[in-house]
């Protein structure tokens, strides 16, 4: 957060002077230096650099901190002669400040209270006024209570002993909201989460309420008390009011959002596959769209969100073949596409390549000295790496859903702090410019992907080159993946890549996938299978292109 505010304020036009663990500068000589001082450090680590800066903050400056509680960093700075107050923005630093609350609470001077609310507001961000005490009472709700059941909600899902992914499977847009929130949690720094909960006096009160209210739920449906759960159920419904409607038009959007194209799974048109013949990783202009398109030229697309539902609108018959992401030259196999080949009846009739330019976009005043920010999916972001750390070190690099929902994004915020990694092609259809084209650290970065049709009785695999197969076995044993490999080596069949992935069945076991060169109807290659079908518990053969 620190790092976020710094940028916040040199885009508002302040110079910014920094302190941190590796720099020249010390807390004190900032101290003396600046007109405002802002504390952005771990929570238990407030009160000891309050007291260490608050005696040397000028007596016309301002002190104030971007902690989550209030009352012992304000009791702190009463030391300084300087005018204080408290600051909590209740957001994170991945996500724009437009439309952010930011909670103050009055020290000491109103003219520096009045200033710090008028520059957020200027900006578009919420601003409310809260004495620090009551601030600390509402974040034992707010934060604490919220956080506690997210965690707790992740352990009971970890002592159930099933994978994680395999519970995402049978959840609709409704109940990938809530995961995505405690996602969302557990997937940051523990230590900040465990300030927020140990540090505030009042959160321990909170959680043994709510545990008290589990407790009590918890025994009337043991009970089977059908009667005592509605009133247990209108009780928590009478105390929402009015907000319960509005949550539902709330979550309906965000829900609609997920989803990626607006249309939930079940509300598909009856004649999707009249309409459509070929399901693409959405929505347009990614990478999936542009190759789609070159490749299949006549072709009528239904953009999905995920991989999964790609797999799912063909296994089902609902269209006729779908277009995945494979593999790439630089970072390797697609996890997920090798994952939904393995459990589903899918069959790969063709392989198609895409040379990868990855270009910089971004807002037309945007040089490389300001930017800040930059959005992408997570394989531009990986393939582009040694650019960015060479020419932006100091922006932070946010993953998004994929890279045209990243230009989107640097479009929506069209701030000059803020750029977007994807095709070049996308920029002018949103209104950006392209800063650098050919960012991607190899020349050779090459995308393939795989033309997919529900599993045929008899492929036609006349000219195929090249087969692809997965395969496990029944227990994991020194010499078990020799055997295959052996079995190709000895009929001269050359494989062209071999890699291992989780079994999503069994935990600790592994599922191997092969790619070799030869068709299917050649007599060395059908007695190679022959023999390792016999070897391995499962053999899977993906397809022959």
């Amino acid at each position: 957060m620190g790092k976020y505010f710094a940028s916040f304020f040199q885009r508002n036009g302040f110079e910014v002077l920094i302190s941190d663990i590796n720099t020249k500068l010390t807390n004190k000589e900032l101290a003396k230096k600046a007109d405002i001082v802002i504390v952005s450090v771990p929570i238990h680590k407030t009160g000891e650099i309050i007291n260490e800066v608050a005696p040397h903050v000028k007596k016309t400056g301002l002190l104030f901190d971007l902690t989550s509680l209030k009352v012992f960093p304000m009791e702190a700075m009463k030391k300084t002669k300087a005018s204080f107050l408290g600051c909590h923005p209740l957001f994170g630093p991945t996500v724009p400040i437009e439309g952010q609350l930011v909670i103050i609470c009055p020290g000491k001077g109103n003219k520096w209270l009045n200033w710090l609310k008028n520059i957020l507001e200027k900006n578009k961000v919420i601003t409310k006024t809260l004495t620090a005490e009551k601030h600390d009472q509402m974040m034992a709700y707010v934060q604490a209570l919220t956080h506690f059941s997210d965690i707790a909600m992740a352990d009971t899902l970890n002592k159930s002993g099933i994978k994680i992914k395999e519970i995402m499977k049978y959840q609709s847009p409704v109940y990938r909201l809530k995961m995505d929130m405690m996602g969302r949690i557990l997937c940051q720094n523990p230590n900040l989460y465990a300030d927020i909960q140990i540090g505030n006096p009042l959160s321990v009160k909170v959680m043994r309420d709510y545990m008290e209210s589990c407790k009590k739920l918890t025994d009337i449906v043991a009970g089977k008390d059908n009667g005592s759960f509605v009133r247990f159920f209108q009780s928590g419904s009478k105390y929402l009011g009015k907000f319960a409607a509005q949550a539902m038009a709330e979550s309906d959007r965000l829900i609609k959002e997920i989803s990626g194209t607006g249309v939930p799974a079940q509300t598909l048109p009856k004649d999707l596959a009249k309409k459509y013949d070929l399901a693409v990783l959405g929505p347009k202009n990614t990478y999936s769209d542009v190759c789609a398109k070159l490749n299949f030229p006549k072709a009528r697309i239904w953009y999905t969100s995920s991989i999964s539902d790609i797999f799912q609108l063909v296994k089902s018959d609902k269209i006729k073949n779908g277009f995945v992401p494979f593999e790439n030259s630089l970072t390797g196999s697609v996890r997920e596409t090798l994952d939904e080949f393995y459990e589903e009846n899918i069959w790969i009739e063709k392989v198609v390549s895409l040379q990868i330019h990855l270009s910089l976009i971004g807002n037309k005043k945007a040089t490389a000295k300001n930017i800040k920010i930059i959005y992408s999916h997570p394989q531009p972001l990986l393939q582009s790496r040694q650019y960015l750390k060479k020419n932006f070190p100091e922006a932070v690099c946010l993953p998004m859903a994929s890279t045209a929902a990243a230009i989107a994004r640097a479009a929506k915020e069209n701030d000059p702090a803020v750029a977007a990694i994807g095709p070049s092609s996308a920029a002018k259809l949103y209104g950006l410019s392209v800063l650098k084209e050919s960012i991607e650290d190899k020349s050779f970065n090459i995308t393939y992907f795989a033309l997919i049709e529900k599993m045929p009785k008899k492929p036609d695999i006349s000219g195929a080159k090249k087969t692809f197969i997965a395969f496990e076995f029944k227990k994991d044993s020194p010499g078990s993946l020799f055997t295959v490999l052996k079995e190709f080596a000895e009929k001269k069949i050359n494989l062209t890549k071999i890699e291992s992935r989780p079994s999503p069945k069994k935990s600790g076991e592994y599922v191997f996938y092969a790619d070799f060169e030869g068709n299917l109807s050649d007599a060395k290659v059908k007695e190679a299978l022959s023999t390792v079908k016999k070897i391995v518990s499962k053999l899977k053969i993906l397809g022959c292109y």
